[in-house]
């Protein structure tokens, strides 16, 4: 072993160092994340630093570093993503999306009106420049800030709200 670490050029050493350097970097950043950012660059760094212990060249080292890290990224991201990503629930106010309101204050285009959605008041707007009369049923399409976003509902007469 000795007698191979001796054949090394200064050069592989500042290679080998490098690499360790990043190693180390990237395995930190990632711990502190945990995102998976840079977990692909640790390995990469870790695989090229022994290549480059058993004499890979120098330049041969860094275009295997790319390669192996864009290799790993594009196989294992989409997949660590997908795992990682878990199951969106619904909470507090996104439950009101896609529910039932009756307007309370007539709502016109560029002003705010007003509906009722489980016996709570909301400020309520229509970016479709509509207008709604009051006691006429909407559909909640979204949440901006604190109002709700509003849009018609076909064949409305046909609707029941029900109470709680």
């Amino acid at each position: 072993m000795l007698f191979l670490l001796k054949t090394l050029s200064p050069l592989d050493w500042v290679m080998i160092v490098s690499w360790g350097v990043i190693f180390v970097v990237t395995l930190i950043i990632e711990l502190e994340t945990m995102d998976l950012i840079t977990i692909w660059f640790s390995f990469s760094a870790l695989v090229t630093l022994i290549c480059g212990v058993l004499f890979l060249k120098p330049l041969h080292q860094i275009i295997f570093f790319v390669g192996l890290s864009i290799i790993l990224i594009l196989l294992t991201k989409p997949l660590a993503k997908k795992k990682m990503r878990g199951t969106f629930v619904k909470t507090n106010t996104d439950r009101l999306i896609g529910m039932l309101a009756v307007v309370t204050k007539e709502i016109v285009p560029n002003e705010i009106g007003e509906v009722r959605v489980e016996s709570q008041l909301w400020r309520a707007v229509n970016y479709e420049e509509l207008n709604f009369a009051v006691g006429e049923k909407v559909l909640i399409d979204a949440i901006s800030g604190i109002k709700l976003v509003v849009s018609k509902i076909e064949n409305a007469g046909n609707i029941e709200i029900l109470r709680k």
